[in-house]
């Protein structure tokens, strides 16, 4: 081969060689051990994941249990020097509060005493908001205050009482009564008095049937009944003792009547600053005080039906009516504080107790529960290890506490 012709060869060579270097260069990348981009493979992955999870928390949330399981008992027994056996119970804090003529318990959901405190009252009766708690003796003139670790005060008062609420800070308000009228005052959480006293006749605002003080203790809502010629006529009056309600000497800015005509309103109930309901013999009125000093009625449902039970919480109400009618002869209907219907379900469960603990209907007799969501779907039915008084809602998802014959005891759904 010439030199010529080498030269050529050579030529050819380098510029084959500059060429696939630059296109070895310039190739994209590619993973040939996955056959799947791995953006492609994340988003597939986490909807895997997303899917199972909504499986599993719609078989857990939805599934039926039929009996409950014992984790621990604890004796319990009233304070020494006690004569008379515990009469009540009531939800309290994280347990449950007994209480008697003779004194009062608090329990927590380890089953430990947290304190007790004695006292002599003929009728006791309670109020519990958030962790306070107060007891009165129904009659007489002293109101025992409680926190969620001590007994902070005592509270004397100058006429007998006859009912009493608590706020979620600790502030009691009661109806007070002597021979010509009734009175509303208030009491610290060390048992002494706040400079209000707010006085009704029967002819005028009418006797009090009920009270309730809402979270805050700012806003109060009474039931009355009045005599106004010759007839029965109900009232529902709301009170701020706020600064929006100085502008009103007895502290009104609302009141309802017409709602309710020919009826009796035996409860009401503060469920959040913001929202409340009146129980009457025929309905439920549900009112909005977002408006301090213009309280709204946003609901009147009224039934044709007799209501049977009545609970509520910070979220919901529950009514039980009693249908008569053949094998369910029960409706359970639960609304949110607003209103708002959710539910309503048939029911021939032979209950004596209606309450709501977090988000679960509760139902129950001595001897068996049944368990609903705010949905009306029906999650436990299961009969109790002992005869019980007092069933609630603690610790863990499907654990309860349950209470009664001297004995407490923490259970769990199975």
């Amino acid at each position: 081969m010439s030199n010529r012709n080498i030269y050529r060869e050579n030529q050819k060579n380098r510029l084959k060689r500059q060429i696939v270097g630059e296109a070895a260069q310039n190739a994209p990348e590619y993973d040939y051990g996955s056959r799947f981009p791995a953006r492609k493979v994340l988003p597939a992955a986490a909807i895997v994941l997303f899917l199972l999870f909504a499986v599993g928390w719609f078989y857990l949330t939805n599934r039926h249990y039929e009996s409950l399981d014992v984790l621990w008992e604890n004796q319990i027994s009233a304070e020494s020097g006690q004569t008379d056996t515990f009469r009540g119970y009531e939800r309290f804090a994280k347990g449950i509060i007994r209480y008697s003529k003779d004194g009062a318990a608090y329990i927590d959901h380890d089953g430990k005493t947290v304190w007790e405190r004695s006292y002599q009252m003929q009728n006791p009766i309670v109020s519990v908001s958030g962790d306070y708690a107060a007891i009165a003796d129904r009659g007489a003139q002293s109101i025992y205050i409680f926190s969620d670790s001590a007994n902070t005060g005592v509270a004397a008062t100058v006429l007998p009482v006859t009912r009493i609420t608590v706020s979620e800070g600790g502030i009691v308000y009661a109806t007070l009564r002597d021979e010509e009228a009734d009175y509303i005052t208030a009491f610290r959480q060390d048992g002494s008095g706040i400079d209000l006293s707010i006085k009704s006749i029967i002819t005028g605002d009418g006797y009090p049937l009920d009270i309730d003080i809402s979270p805050d203790g700012t806003e109060l809502i009474t039931s009355y009944v009045a005599i106004e010629n010759g007839q029965a006529v109900p009232k529902v009056i709301f009170r701020n003792f706020g600064e929006v309600g100085k502008a009103d000497a007895r502290r009104v800015v609302g009141g309802f009547t017409a709602e309710f005509a020919g009826h009796i309103v035996g409860r009401v109930h503060f469920s959040s600053n913001e929202y409340s309901q009146a129980f009457y013999d025929g309905g439920i009125a549900f009112f909005s005080t977002k408006v301090l000093t213009s309280p709204e009625l946003l609901k009147n449902e009224v039934f044709e039906e007799t209501i049977n039970s009545i609970a509520y919480s910070d979220k919901y109400v529950a009514v039980v009516l009693n249908t008569n009618e053949g094998e369910l002869p029960y409706r359970l209907l639960v609304y949110k504080a607003d209103g708002t219907k959710l539910s309503d379900t048939a029911f021939s469960f032979p209950y004596t107790e209606l309450a709501i603990d977090g988000n679960e209907i509760l139902l129950y007799n001595d001897q068996a529960c049944r368990v609903y969501t705010p949905q009306g779907n029906e999650r436990i039915a299961a009969d109790f290890p002992v005869q019980v008084s007092i069933m609630a809602k603690e610790g863990l998802p499907g654990e309860y506490l349950l209470c009664g014959s001297g004995r407490l005891m923490k259970v769990r759904k199975q």
